[in-house]
């Protein structure tokens, strides 16, 4: 998924349209948080999983 992508799935999700589930959101977010981390940007990870969970309103476990 670009990030383009993304960037209209937020804009959905935030706008209330329900154009994409918690569910899909918080995988697609995940997704990301998988690619950045093999990337080497592991703070970025860190981020997207901590978003990825807020979107159930969990805690995130992220190990140092």
């Amino acid at each position: 998924m670009t990030s383009l992508d993304m960037n209209s799935l937020m804009r959905s999700a935030i706008a209330g349209r329900g154009a994409v589930s918690p569910l899909i959101l918080s995988d697609r977010l995940i997704a990301l948080a998988r690619d950045a981390d093999r990337a080497g940007f592991t703070g970025t990870a860190e981020q997207l999983l901590r978003l990825a969970c807020a979107v159930f309103d969990e805690v995130p476990y992220v190990a140092h």
